[in-house]
């Protein structure tokens, strides 16, 4: 994890943590990626990610370990880019977040308008609930997602703990096209700490359902043992490949902001 420290506008100084994760073929919310903790006036999280060709989900968690206010600012990229016929940048994709918070509708139609759904659940009695989402036929969650988005969802003491997002498709069928989307949650109107996740995406137009389906048997019965079959569709050689890539992209940008080696990083 790379640290370092900016000037916002929503705190004097925040010091800036950066680290990378990995897509998975086998998502479910066993197997979340962790993206940190929220607390009131502390941290703020962001992560930055592809819904990758042929692949439907995507699955982080996030620990609330105080009460308060919670907003998530979610963010279709690639609907920006059609609208504007432009790539993203990283000045692009910070003001889009910022455009989220002050205009929360447009940032829930350019997700249902890519046929995109986004859900967040945490655990009741050890049931996997839907606390919100932008699906408007669940009128409870919806509305609890919109208190989200304005940044009005009050988090009690007694729900405290592991929530979960939960990024995937209307109709459950794989996405055609990559679609980059950005997800920042915060609690409170000022941080000290900015915690940045960028995941790096895997080719999922090899892997088939029984794949999938495979690796999840085979992680239930050995914890962490991922399938054969899919490492072989993946390629240890891309696996390498991909992996001294980034490493290489993050010592080759040293000087450079880091919003703006987030995004190289995506490229």
């Amino acid at each position: 994890m790379v640290s370092s420290v900016s000037e916002t506008s929503s705190t004097a100084y925040a010091q800036v943590w950066e680290k990378t994760s990995t897509d998975i073929y086998d998502e479910s919310v066993s197997n979340a990626r962790d993206i940190g903790q929220i607390r009131l006036n502390y941290s703020r999280l962001s992560v930055i990610t592809t819904l990758s060709k042929n692949e439907k989900e995507d699955w982080f968690k996030f620990n609330v370990v105080s009460r308060g206010n919670l907003r998530l600012s979610a963010v279709n990229l690639s609907a920006k880019d059609e609208e504007t016929d432009k790539t993203t940048t990283s000045s692009d994709a910070t003001e889009a977040l910022e455009d989220a918070k002050n205009d929360f509708q447009a940032a829930i139609d350019s997700f249902k308008g890519k046929g995109l759904r986004v859900e967040v659940y945490t655990f009741v009695n050890n049931r996997q609930t839907l606390v919100a989402t932008n699906d408007e036929s669940e009128k409870k969650e919806y509305e609890a997602f919109e208190k989200l988005m304005r940044g009005e969802y009050e988090v009690p003491n007694s729900q405290k703990g592991w929530y979960y997002v939960h990024v995937t498709t209307e109709d459950g069928e794989p996405v055609d096209d990559d679609t980059l989307y950005a997800l920042q949650l915060q609690m409170g109107d000022t941080y000290k700490h900015d915690y940045m996740t960028q995941e790096q995406s895997i080719d999922h137009t090899n892997v088939t359902e029984g794949d999938i389906a495979l690796a999840k048997a085979e992680e239930a019965m050995n914890g962490v043992t991922p399938s054969a079959s899919v490492l072989n569709a993946q390629g240890a050689s891309s696996i390498l490949s991909a992996g001294y890539t980034n490493m290489a992209t993050i010592q080759s940008m040293q000087g450079k902001d880091k919003t703006s080696q987030l995004f190289n990083l995506l490229i």
